[in-house]
């Protein structure tokens, strides 16, 4: 297992766009040259209010980055009382990059915790995001109390005015307010990528049994207590956790004796999840949770060693899906820097556009195949390439992954242009761009590049075989119906989609709707018949419908798979590979063979 440090570009500049940043006294424009990012952890922190600033515009020079970088306030109000929540936003930090949610401890300001705690130096390391969760004006009240405050802050982190967020955070919590923000983890597990505790005390056991007994709406059999959270527990005294740490290790489906192993953090005893559990959240991807604790306080638990062993407990983890128990993934966080993931940057038109390139060890030298990856519509390539786990198959099966990056769509968020929007750079001219330069840095199979995509991705997908079909041996894609009708070239090709039982649009293709109409374009532009001419086969979630041609080639593949919603689960990303993108190849006149048993 590869370690998890992500990639990232060392914070350079302190500059808002459009604002002025404090520092030590003085109002420093943005025009004016700024301190190094590292800097301001020898500063005086004043935060910057948010309430009213005006939304960002878009600056198309800026890539994929966030338009606002630096220390922030806002106000959280709940009933009659207002308090506030800090925010931290680094240099270099992206749309949709990872968030840390850290609950404050009593007795020292915010400002004084985060320069001594070292969460400063961590975030502008990583290009990444903080959100600082403060007591009151009394201090941190009970869990009961506080969840009101939690539970309106998180409304506040997932706003897309001034930043945007991974979508899934890393939890810190802290004393008292770490105690309630564990609470709003078990709320809310889904949501929750990994997790420590500091000094925090147990929860009530009747809030524990009544929270860990609900089920989800599209699961009745799965309950909360039965979501793995990685979680670490730091306290003097773990007995005053007693509880808490019981309920998760069920949680995690944990071994009964836990070990201290070298790996563990500070030595911590670990209790792993079982090799054989089942749980739905790590069985399709190839990652065990964990519980670890650790008896440890005082003054110790706010330095800067102490906050990075705590960093890379959670960044050990990444998470895909926030809404559905079924699609809901927990894996291992890539390494940028120690995998070589390149995140290349090509202007076009005045554009500034992203993509991302991973070549594996296990990738030949000469004639690489390559499989070229489009993220759903707001989604980054940084974050298509830690949730989908295509790496994890490009490692195994030895090909590249190229994933172009959306342009934005406002300041905070991106899209795909696939609409011909006059406003918008094109998007098949910039995917036909980026080919192109592949081509140029790597030695590239020409008859093996695949195309795939989720959602808007996979409309893109299918849209790009009638605009460069030339380019891709195959396409295969989840998630992403024809949403207009397609105009261009109409040679055959071989095609692939999979969808959800739940997903927006009916898996069922043979009712009236975008689903059917995707099935018969791609049976009338291959010449393969109806409905009924359908080879039907079952494995595991997955129900698949195979129309094959004269020859006996499959050319058409549709999938339902069951119980998931609008988001795809890991397997179906080996499944693309495995029983379809690895079986073709296009010869130098542009013929498609299938190759079976492969």
């Amino acid at each position: 297992m590869k370690s998890k440090k992500l990639f990232s570009v060392i914070a350079a500049s302190l500059m808002l766009s459009g604002t002025v940043i404090p520092v030590s006294g003085t109002v420093m424009p943005v025009s004016a040259a700024s301190n190094n990012a590292a800097d301001i952890t020898q500063t005086q922190l004043r935060a910057i209010s948010l309430d009213g600033m005006e939304k960002p515009s878009i600056d198309i020079t800026k890539g994929n980055k966030l338009p606002l970088t630096g220390y922030f306030t806002r106000n959280v109000t709940v009933g009659e009382k207002t308090r506030s929540v800090k925010i931290y936003v680094a240099p270099d930090t992206t749309v949709r990059d990872y968030f840390t949610v850290i609950a404050a401890p009593d007795g020292m300001s915010t400002e004084e915790f985060l320069k001594k705690s070292g969460w400063l130096d961590i975030a502008n390391k990583k290009s990444e995001g903080l959100f600082i969760l403060e007591p009151g004006e009394g201090g941190w009240g009970t869990a009961e109390e506080e969840l009101a405050y939690i539970n309106e802050t998180f409304k506040i982190i997932r706003d897309t005015k001034y930043y945007n967020t991974f979508g899934l955070f890393y939890l810190a919590g802290y004393g008292e307010g770490g105690t309630a923000l564990q609470a709003w983890a078990m709320e809310n597990p889904l949501s929750v990528i990994s997790s420590t505790f500091i000094e925090t005390k147990d929860l009530d056991t009747d809030f524990m049994e009544k929270t860990g007994a609900k089920t989800f709406t599209e699961n009745k059999t799965i309950s909360y207590s039965e979501v793995p959270v990685p979680t670490w527990f730091v306290n003097k005294d773990l007995h005053s956790v007693k509880n808490l740490i019981e309920y998760w290790k069920k949680a995690n489906d944990t071994v009964a004796k836990g070990e201290i192993s070298a790996n563990s953090a500070m030595g911590s005893t670990v209790f792993m999840q079982k090799a054989d559990s089942n749980n739905i959240v790590t069985s399709y991807s190839d990652v065990r949770s964990q519980v670890a604790v650790f008896e440890k306080g005082g003054n110790g638990v706010y330095s800067k060693g102490f906050t990075q062993k705590v960093n890379d407990f959670l960044s050990n983890y990444t998470r895909y899906d926030s809404t559905t128990i079924n699609g809901n993934v927990l894996g291992d966080r890539p390494d940028y820097e120690a995998m070589g993931v390149e995140i290349k940057e090509m202007d076009l038109d005045g554009y500034k556009r992203e993509y991302l390139v991973y070549v594996p060890e296990s990738a030949p030298k000469e004639n690489i195949p390559a499989v070229f990856v489009l993220a759903g519509n707001t989604q980054t390539a940084r974050v298509f390439f830690d949730a989908s786990h295509w790496w994890e198959v490009a490692d195994k099966y030895g090909f590249m992954l190229v994933m172009p990056s959306e342009q934005y769509n406002s300041s905070t968020e991106v899209t795909w242009n696939v609409n011909y929007a006059p406003n918008k750079q094109d998007d098949f001219v910039f995917l036909e761009e980026v080919i192109k330069q592949i081509d140029k840095d790597y030695n590239v199979d020409p008859g093996r590049r695949y195309l795939t995509g989720q959602s808007l991705g996979s409309m893109f997908t299918n849209y790009a075989t009638a605009v460069m079909p030339e380019y891709f041996a195959t396409v295969g894609s989840t998630s992403g119906p024809l949403l207009r009708p397609l105009e261009g070239k109409t040679d055959k090709m071989p095609a692939y989609l999979l969808f959800g039982e739940y997903d927006i649009w009916s898996w069922d293709f043979t009712r009236n709707g975008q689903t059917k109409n995707t099935v018969e374009y791609w049976l009338n532009r291959n010449k393969l018949g109806g409905f009924d001419d359908a080879v039907v086969t079952t494995k595991d979630r997955y129900k698949t419908y195979t129309w094959y041609d004269e020859n006996d080639i499959p050319m058409y593949k549709y999938t339902q798979t069951k119980d998931r919603a609008h988001n795809f689960i890991v397997s179906e990303v080996w499944e693309l590979w495995e029983e379809w993108f690895s079986h073709w190849k296009m010869d130098e006149d542009g013929v498609r063979h299938y190759i079976k048993n492969q």
